[in-house]
């Protein structure tokens, strides 16, 4: 009997133990997840652990519509001719008709300059000479064009890049620099809509517009719709998705090899299929629990076909946009934070222009390319500030609704608000900088979407980026 006891005594002071240990494991981990907030994560001059969520700068109003979808579609139709040459003025992408004018082609050509042969041009990490230049220019093959082009309409299957010449190598004018491939011209969205204007001279590159710029698109990542109507009907569906979270991985399938593990980024629009309409079986799976996207494939003879994806019903996706609100402005661009700074959409990222255009794509608003052209549209007001000292620019700044974008020479931000000393923040896709604790102005190489202050963040110049800012976009109608 004694033993009995000895033993009940001896299990009981294990399972005691055992549940102290738990508790304490429990709260080790607990205080690892605050320390890890605390210490393990480097913050930006100025900025605290609470301003790293968006909840900080949300505020009673914010989920009131900024533009309604009415207002949103004239934005879209104001801004959206953004391609052009000096004899045929600037266009639409949605306005190009089955053929154009090949002055118009050869003037876009002309329009986008060859290396400069007084500067150094390293390609993929080995100095070049003129010749380089020589046989981009042969491979371009502008006086190829003809008097009267006849366009192909298609659209993009995967998300890549468009570049400046029909080429992949990678350009610099240093020769360890990777973080800057000076030949790239725009991030290109998968599933976008692109007119072949021309094609290279060895045949593997399209010459195309798309809804913000022109360049050169691989062959091989265009499908060609058989009719501009088929390509118009594509460009609107009844129903879709909109990739909200900063991207979306489609399941590998063995069975569609084409769609297999493609990342989709914010913004994308997904052509989506009613529940009545779903096949019962889609490459041996169910569509149980799931979203059906129907897509655009390129099949081998560079044809467009299409094909049915799944995603999960918990994936980070909207049926239709987003409301167009200061509160989801927020939402989304702290998705985005952290992440790497992508020249152009480079490293499946993208630069300080064009996560504005993601952002802005979750609520259907298109916005151009560059950052200013972005802080000059219509429809919204926008002001020159260049000539404001620091005191009233601070006190404009300070007053303007959380969404606005500000910007000066080579970069733009979307304004946050203020702390409680009125300090004004904003968040953007930045690639160096300096700050005011920065002695002799040590430059930083950050690379990366962060939160900043206007007052603490400093230009190579040494002025800050509150004294720099030199437009501001209120976020409202006109």
């Amino acid at each position: 009997m004694k033993k009995i006891i000895a033993v009940l005594l001896s299990l009981t002071a294990v399972i005691i133990s055992l549940s102290s240990c738990r508790r304490v494991t429990q709260s080790v981990i607990a205080d690892e997840k605050d320390i890890q907030s605390d210490e393990y994560v480097p913050l930006a001059p100025g900025v605290s652990k609470e301003m790293m969520s968006p909840a900080y700068w949300i505020k009673d109003g914010y989920n009131e519509e900024i533009l309604t979808r009415s207002q949103i579609n004239k934005f879209n139709v104001d801004n959206g001719k953004l391609i052009g040459s000096s004899s045929s003025g600037s266009f639409a992408l949605q306005s190009i008709k089955d053929t154009v004018s090949g002055i118009t082609v050869r003037e876009i050509l002309a329009s986008i300059s060859l290396p400069d042969p007084d500067k150094p041009l390293f390609i993929n990490g080995e100095k070049v000479g003129n010749e380089y230049g020589y046989a981009l220019k042969a491979n371009i093959a502008a006086e190829a064009v003809p008097d009267k082009v006849n366009v192909k309409f298609g659209f993009s299957v995967y998300r890549n890049t468009m570049r400046q010449y029909p080429t992949a190598d990678y350009a610099n004018d240093e020769a360890n620099d990777l973080f800057y491939d000076s030949f790239i011209m725009s991030d290109l969205m998968p599933f976008s809509p692109l007119a072949v204007l021309h094609e290279s001279a060895d045949g593997k590159w399209f010459f195309v517009a798309s809804y913000v710029c022109c360049g050169w698109v691989s062959r091989d990542e265009v499908a060609i719709c058989p009719s501009r109507s088929d390509w118009l009907a594509r460009q609107s569906p009844e129903d879709f998705l909109v990739v909200t979270g900063r991207e979306i991985r489609l399941s590998e399938d063995p069975y569609c090899t084409e769609l297999s593990n493609q990342l989709i980024p914010m913004g994308t629009v997904l052509p989506l299929v009613k529940a009545s309409d779903i096949p019962a079986s889609i490459n041996r799976r169910s569509a149980f629990g799931c979203y059906v996207a129907k897509l655009p494939v390129r099949l081998a003879d560079g044809s467009i076909s299409d094909a049915f994806t799944l995603i999960p019903q918990n994936s980070d996706v909207t049926v239709g946009y987003l409301p167009f609100t200061r509160a989801n402005i927020i939402n989304q661009a702290f998705k985005l934070q952290g992440d790497i700074y992508g020249w152009a959409g480079d490293f499946n990222s993208n630069d300080c222009s064009g996560i504005i255009r993601q952002i802005f794509r979750c609520f259907g608003v298109e916005f151009p390319r560059v950052g200013s052209q972005q802080v000059n549209v219509y429809d919204m007001p926008t002001q020159d500030v260049s000539q404001m000292n620091d005191k009233d620019k601070l006190a404009l700044i300070t007053s303007l609704p959380a969404g606005s974008l500000l910007s000066f020479s080579g970069h733009i931000m979307i304004y946050l608000g203020t702390d409680p000393d009125n300090e004004p923040y904003v968040i953007s896709s930045v690639g160096s900088i300096s700050t005011t604790e920065l002695k002799n102005g040590e430059i930083l190489q950050v690379n990366t979407v962060l939160v900043s202050s206007l007052l603490r963040t400093v230009r190579k110049t040494g002025v800050t980026w509150l004294g720099s800012v030199s437009k501001v976009l209120a976020m409202q109608a006109e």
